[in-house]
């Protein structure tokens, strides 16, 4: 559909459009050196978001939100519903014509004044006066439809609560995305927060009283309003909204079903996300002279996928399928080649794949080892190329150090192909932002090139993403405004999402519903996979719209390769209450020291003090490591290339190490907890599938109910102290795990206030509280403060020191040129210098006040300790008693 022919102009609503101004280019304080109209600004933005609604393809997810939402709809409402949604960029700056906004924002010396323009203590604010132009117009719009018998009072009801609801967008526009209720109360004189009264009231007087500061011959007195527009009494409509009919509008607005609820929600995030983007878009190109002309989709698929399949690995697998495949049973059985299976299973998922290719998400459950990685990016470029309008891939994982690992393998597997890398980043908190040009030179970039880059990070405009799941869940349920900038770019894409089991298990009905709803309304194919995989369908009756990509899992589970790979072993596990002792332990662990071993804890103090404990009673040559959650990215990252190389050395670890960690060890110590933690711990062992004699020793040393709080995992008989658990770690029969956990988290679902799943949806997302369900789907409850160390470290390539790489940090926050003229750039070497200082930076508790004796600096929540080798032992790892216990460094 031509989105551009409904789209209303500015001149229908204001007279002189060209003398008020959306955005100014300031030489200096006083000189205006270019300045573009609010007309200008509205085209531009109109522009970009067709150029959006083209490459979302807008008109499919209308229609289906449409045919799902306002069932029975009229085809004339319809109609109208579609011209509200897309003149949603037209209104969304109209509040610029505030005088207050125009004389000091814009430097406008014509600027128009209205008698009492401080009344409600507007000032210059102009998103809450473009809210009001938009209801304004289009409740005039929905009434006259109405008296015109065009549409019924049903539906006059609904496209009004719409009208509310875009307005609400438009109200926010520069702001985070918070209650759409509270918005709606603004409304009512009485309200605390009654921005959207006062911004009424200020709205007509300035249709009643406006006057020409500095008189222009050319502009009549109270003319500049466009006559042809009519004036509706919109507060006594919203408090009529807000207060006797509000239980019938919420009631409207939310249904009856969890799906249609996610659907709103997830209909609004997206116009918010399309509005932002344009307005981003075009404010770039009159400021920078930036124009973006591509949104980050594959366009060639075929080149991709030719270089992917002509790797060696890919080769051998192309010659097994037609040579070899399937392989019987009998001689899946007695194989000892594990490329065999890996092989198997990566057809076996590709040919379920393609049998079912119109479903929405794929479930790939496979042991560790057999290659999950790569079957999922031939999973992922398969939909792409069979799937109309899938032209983007985000692969999500649970952890930074697994996202650049992964990074790693790709690089590796294209052989740093330019063509094909300039397509694939990585997004998120460590990483400098991505230049796509083929001629990356920094010396060499201008402002155009900053402000590129900025736009491409901040709207995720890559083909293919690596991130991970907190900057997913941002993205999804975020009410931030930067993080729904990236919202419309789900659309039409492929999400892997990596070692699900991480999720909350309290947070798995709302996942898998939100994800189902997401799925059908902007084309979206998931691939949930993991060696130990709940069937999320299960929690809300939800089969028939999943596939199980591995059909016969005992084909794999069950082979002997990956089976018998590693055997439990629960002889440390005490009777009864009684639990080993740290120094019990260190003994056994010490009879296999000159092994590759890893012992895990599950409370980060208890794995130092054992790291203590045993270091220095190892032999020679043995070495070892520890890491946990206070080690930082860099450590993490040299520790597990380290061990890479040692035949005999010990890794203390916490649970950092569990999903997909690409060490291979020989022998594991694991503190128990929940099932699945186990199995993937056992994961990290004999990784190869070549060794023997590869043990996992189970003792039981913490609590882990007081670290994974209201976990059903946990729940009375569900670990490995009941046999019955045992069992099912080693036939690897999870799904008889899942479904007593499912029973439990049904029945909460079902049962209590808050935790019931329908009241969730239908008090929080189907009444647009996007506070409400942004903290209700936080992953992590992170509050923790940065502590940067000066650090004496020498590695080859690193060419900086942590006082220095502190002072580039400082000096570019405080460059007033930067901050002023040349934001994109500050906010790309920003981004650069803070990849570089995690080489230095550890995470700690946010409730430690830093004493006066120490030697620190603080720059927002980073602390920079000067005497930072204070703070190691001697082996150079991260002291916690010294940082988190020490009366004398912390009140």
């Amino acid at each position: 559909m031509n989105w551009g022919k409904i789209m209303l102009s500015v001149d229908e609503f204001i007279n002189y459009s060209d003398k008020y101004y959306a955005h100014i280019i300031q030489e200096t304080s006083e000189e205006i050196s270019r300045t573009e109209t609010l007309t200008e600004h509205t085209k531009l933005c109109q522009k970009y978001f067709i150029m959006l609604a083209e490459d979302k393809k807008f008109d499919k997810i209308i229609k289906i939100f449409e045919n799902e939402y306002l069932l029975n709809f009229s085809e004339k409402a319809l109609e109208l519903f579609e011209y509200m949604s897309v003149n949603i960029p037209t209104l969304h700056d109209m509040g610029k014509i505030n005088p207050r906004f125009q004389k000091d924002k814009m430097r406008n010396k014509l600027y128009f004044k209205i008698e009492a323009d401080e009344y409600g203590n507007i000032k210059s604010n102009h998103s809450i006066i473009s809210s009001i132009f938009y209801l304004d117009y289009f409740i005039e719009k929905i009434a006259s439809e109405e008296d015109k018998e065009n549409i019924s009072k049903e539906e006059m009801l609904v496209l009004k609560d719409f009208a509310y609801i875009y307005s609400f967008i438009i109200s926010r526009h520069h702001g985070n995305v918070i209650d759409f209720q509270n918005y709606m109360i603004s409304f009512k004189p009485d309200y605390s927060d009654n921005i959207g009264y006062r911004a009424y009231e200020w709205y007509k007087l300035w249709k009643q009283g406006i006057r020409s500061e500095n008189v222009d011959k050319n502009i009549e007195k109270n003319k500049l309003y466009n006559e042809n527009f009519k004036m509706n009494d919109v507060v006594k409509l919203t408090k009529q909204y807000s207060s006797s009919d509000k239980s019938k509008m919420y009631k409207r607005i939310s249904k009856d079903e969890n799906k249609k609820s996610v659907y709103l929600y997830g209909w609004t995030r997206f116009l918010y996300s399309l509005l932002v983007a344009s307005d981003y878009y075009a404010t770039s190109e009159f400021m920078n002279g930036v124009k973006i002309t591509e949104f980050g989709g594959i366009e060639s698929i075929d080149c991709i996928y030719k270089e992917y399949t002509n790797g060696k690995v890919q080769k051998s697998i192309e010659n097994y399928k037609y040579n070899i495949y399937p392989m019987s049973s009998e001689q899946l059985k007695k194989t000892k080649n594990i490329n065999n299976l890996r092989t198997e299973m990566y057809l076996d998922a590709e040919n379920e794949l393609s049998d079912n290719i119109d479903k929405n998400i794929f479930y790939l459950e496979a042991p560790t080892g057999s290659g999950k990685s790569n079957t999922s990016m031939n999973l992922s470029f398969n939909l792409v190329k069979q799937c109309a309008d899938i032209n983007k891939i985000f692969y999500i994982y649970p952890y930074n150090t697994l996202v650049e690992q992964n990074i790693a393998c790709i690089e590796k597997l294209f052989e740093n192909n330019n063509r094909i890398m300039s397509q694939v980043a990585v997004v998120n908190s460590i990483t400098p932002y991505k230049n796509k040009s083929d001629n990356f030179n920094e010396e060499k970039l201008i402002d155009k090139d900053y402000q590129r880059i900025l736009l491409d990070r901040q709207f995720f405009n890559y083909p293919i993403v690596l991130s991970t799941h907190v900057t997913l869940f941002n993205m999804l349920f975020g009410d931030r405004k930067e993080d729904l900038f990236g919202f419309h770019q789900i659309c039409n894409s492929v999400i892997v999402l990596d070692e699900i089991h991480t999720y909350k298990n309290s947070l798995w009905g709302e996942i898998i519903t939100f994800l189902s709803a997401y799925a059908d309304l902007f084309n979206v194919k998931i691939i949930i996979m993991s060696a130990t995989l709940p069937n999320l369908d299960n929690l809300i009756n939800n089969n028939e719209a999943s596939v199980r990509l591995i059909k016969n899992r005992e084909k794999y589970f069950a082979n002997p390769i990956f089976k018998n790979r590693v055997i439990p072993d629960y002889s440390l596990l005490k009777q009864g209450n009684k639990k080993i002792t740290l120094e019990e332990l260190k003994v056994h662990v010490l009879k296999n020291q000159h092994k590759r071993i890893i012992v895990e804890f599950i409370k980060k103090k208890t794995a130092q003090e054992f790291y203590r404990l045993i270091k220095n009673d190892t032999e020679e040559g043995v070495t070892v490591r520890l890491m946990t959650g206070n080690s930082n990215i860099q450590e993490r990252k040299d520790i597990i290339n380290e061990i890479k190389e040692l035949e005999s050395v010990i890794l203390v670890a916490t649970q950092v190490i569990e999903a997909g960690v690409d060490i291979d060890m020989d022998i594991g110590y694991k503190d128990i907890s929940r099932l699945d933690s186990e199995e993937q711990f056992m994961g990290r062992i004999n990784r190869s599938c070549k060794k023997e004699n590869c043990i996992v020793y189970f003792f039981n040393y913490d609590d882990a109910g007081k670290i994974y709080i209201n976990d059903a995992r946990l729940n009375t008989g569900r670990t490995l102290e009941d046999d019955n658990i045992r069992l099912m770690l080693e036939s690897k029969e999870f799904d008889s795990f899942y479904k007593s956990v499912f029973e439990d988290l049904s029945y909460v679902y079902g049962k209590y206030g808050e935790n019931n799943l329908n009241d969730f949806f239908k008090k929080n997302a189907g009444h647009l509280d996007m506070k409400n369900v942004s903290e209700h789907m936080k992953l992590i409850d992170d509050n923790s403060v940065k502590m940067y160390l000066y650090l004496n470290i020498e590695k080859p390539g690193l060419d900086y020191t942590a006082a220095e790489l502190w002072e580039e940090y400082r000096s570019l926050l405080e460059d007033t040129q930067l901050a002023n003229n040349r934001y994109p750039e500050k906010k790309v070497k920003l981004q650069d210098v803070r990849s570089k200082m995690n080489t230095f930076m550890y995470q700690v508790r946010p409730n430690l006040q830093w004493v006066k004796c120490g030697d620190y600096e603080q720059i927002g929540d980073i602390y920079y300790i000067d005497n930072g080798q204070d703070y190691l032992d001697e082996y150079g790892m991260i002291d916690l008693d010294l940082i988190e216990d020490n009366e004398e460094l912390f009140l």
